[in-house]
C-alpha cells in the first residue's frame, strides 16, 4: 500500500499541466533523452572505428615478428671465435611452428633502402618475403591492391621472380605503372660506395688506386633490377614495397640469413597472450627477440582508447546535467507541495514514504528519458551513413570524411555492457538528483509547512 500510494502521488504530479513545472519536467526528459543517445551514438561508432583501426594494423604485416640481432663484429684485436655462434633461423622457426597457436610462420628481411625512378632517387621501406609460408599475409595483403589503369596486367604477389609490389604513394609520386621493371639499390653498397669516393678524393693515392677505387665503386652502385607486378593502396598498408625473399636477401647481403621471422596466430588480438606463452616455452636463442603488433603500435592504440574515453567522459557531462535539470524539477515541485507535504506528515507518513513519492517521480523521467534515448541512438547508427550524405549535400559538412578516415562508411559497433553502463549511470545520477532535495523536503515540521 505505501509503494502504492508513492506511486499514486508521484504519477499524480507528472500530469501534464499548464504550468512552469511541466515545462521543466519535459526539458529534463529530453535533457536525458540527448545525453543517453548521444553518447550511445559516439561510444558505438569510436568502437567500429577502434575495430576497424585494428583490421587495418593487422592487414600489411605479421602478427608476431622474431627479431634476431645482427652477428656481432669483432673489435680490434678480438676473433669471432670470441663470441658465442649465432643461432640458425631454420631451427627457430622449425620449433614455433610446432605451436598450436601459430596459423604459418614465414622468413623476412626488412629495412631502408634507395629505388631509382624518372626523377630522383627515392626511400622506400622494404619487407622481403619468401612464397612458402606467407600466403595468409599475402591474402591479407591482397585486398587492397589498386585495380589495373588500361593497358595494365597485374599478377600480384609473384614471390618466384624478382619482382616488387609497392604503394600507390611511390607509384604517383614517380610516374611507376604496373610491368615497368625498376632498380633498387644496396644500403650497405651505397655506403661503401660513398666511403670510396671520399677515399678517391684523397691526395695520398696514385692515379691507378684512384682508378681501381672508381671501378669498385661503380661495381658498388650496380642496382638490382625487379618488375612492379602490382600496386598497394598505401593508407591502408603502411607505404613499404614488398620483394621476394631471395631479392631481399641479397639486397642485404644477408648471405643465407634473414632478419626474422613473421607469425600469422589463430586470434590476432590474443597476440600478447601468446608472446608470453612463448617467452615462458624459453623456445628463442639468446640472440632472438619478439613483439607483437600491439607492441609495434602501442601509441596509435593508446591514443584511440584515450579518445575514446576522453569523449565518454565529456559526452556524459550532458547526463549530468540532465540530472541537474531533475533536480530541480524535484525542488520546484516539493516547493509547491510543500503544504500538502506537511499534511502528509500529519497524517502519520513517515520520512521514507514521502521521499519514496519524488524518488518514483524522478525514476519515471529517467526511464522515460533513458528510453527515449536509446531508440533515439539506434535510430541514428542505423540511418548514420544517410544522415552524412544529408550533411554533405544540405550543408556541405562533412562527418567522418572517407578522404581522412579511408573507409567507405562510418563504422559502428555496439557494445551491450556499454549500453547497460550509459543507460544504468543516467538512471543512477537522476535519481540521486531526485533523493536530495526529496529528502530535505520531506524533514519539514508539519506545523511549519501548514503555517505556510
Amino acid at each position: 500500500m505505501i509503494n502504492n500510494a508513492s506511486l499514486f502521488l508521484a504519477l499524480r504530479y507528472l500530469q501534464p499541466k499548464r504550468s512552469f513545472v511541466s515545462v521543466i519536467t519535459l526539458l529534463s526528459v529530453l535533457g536525458i533523452m540527448l545525453g543517453v543517445g548521444v553518447l550511445i551514438v559516439v561510444m558505438s561508432v569510436m568502437k567500429g572505428f577502434e575495430i576497424e583501426f585494428k583490421k587495418m594494423l593487422i592487414g600489411f604485416e605479421p602478427h608476431v615478428l622474431l627479431l634476431q640481432d645482427a652477428p656481432p663484429v669483432p673489435e680490434k684485436g678480438e676473433s669471432i671465435d670470441d663470441y658465442p655462434k649465432p643461432s640458425k633461423w631454420q631451427d627457430v622457426m622449425a620449433q614455433v611452428e610446432k605451436m598450436s597457436a601459430v596459423v604459418s610462420a614465414t622468413p623476412f628481411v626488412s629495412g631502408l633502402s634507395f629505388i631509382k625512378t624518372k626523377t630522383d632517387p627515392a626511400p622506400v621501406e622494404i619487407y622481403g618475403m619468401r612464397a612458402k609460408g606467407s600466403e595468409a599475409m599475402v591474402k591479407k595483403l591482397s585486398e587492397h591492391f589498386v585495380e589495373p589503369r588500361e593497358g595494365e596486367t597485374a599478377s600480384g604477389f609473384d614471390l618466384e621472380i624478382d619482382s616488387i609490389v609497392i604503394s600507390d604513394q611511390l607509384a604517383n609520386q614517380h610516374g611507376i605503372r604496373i610491368g615497368d621493371t625498376i632498380d633498387i639499390y644496396s644500403p650497405g653498397n651505397l655506403k661503401a660506395a660513398v666511403a670510396n669516393a671520399e677515399k678517391a678524393n684523397s691526395e695520398k693515392l696514385s692515379e691507378e688506386e684512384k682508378k681501381k677505387l672508381d671501378e669498385d665503386t661503380r661495381v658498388l652502385v650496380t642496382p638490382l633490377p625487379v618488375i612492379v607486378t602490382g600496386i598497394l593502396k598505401g593508407e591502408e598498408t603502411g607505404y613499404r614495397a614488398f620483394i621476394p625473399l631471395h631479392v631481399g636477401q641479397e639486397l642485404f647481403e644477408l648471405s643465407g640469413r634473414v632478419h626474422g621471422i613473421g607469425l600469422e596466430v589463430h586470434d590476432a588480438m590474443t597476440a600478447d597472450v601468446f608472446l608470453g606463452d612463448l617467452m615462458n616455452a624459453q623456445v628463442l636463442p639468446f640472440d632472438w627477440s619478439a613483439n607483437s603488433w600491439m607492441d609495434r603500435h602501442w601509441q596509435r592504440l593508446s591514443a584511440v582508447a584515450q579518445e575514446k574515453a576522453m569523449m565518454f567522459m565529456v559526452l556524459a557531462l550532458v547526463s549530468l546535467v540532465a540530472a541537474f535539470s531533475v533536480a530541480n524539477t524535484t525542488i520546484t515541485v516539493t516547493v509547491q507541495k510543500r503544504r500538502e507535504i506537511g499534511m502528509l506528515s500529519s497524517m502519520g507518513a513517515r520520512v521514507r514514504q514521502i521521499v519514496g513519492i519524488f524518488v518514483l517521480q524522478g525514476l519515471i523521467v529517467a526511464s522515460v528519458g533513458t528510453l527515449l534515448g536509446y531508440i533515439g541512438g539506434k535510430l541514428v547508427l542505423y540511418f548514420r551513413n544517410d544522415i552524412r550524405e544529408f550533411m554533405a549535400d544540405a550543408f556541405g559538412i562533412r562527418i567522418f570524411d572517407q578522404a581522412v578516415y579511408h573507409l567507405p562508411s562510418i563504422p559502428s559497433h555496439t557494445v551491450p555492457a556499454d549500453i547497460l553502463i550509459i543507460c544504468s549511470t543516467s538512471i543512477v545520477l537522476c535519481l540521486i538528483g531526485a533523493l536530495i532535495p526529496a529528502y530535505f523536503a520531506a524533514r519539514v515540521d508539519p506545523a511549519v509547512a501548514l503555517r505556510d
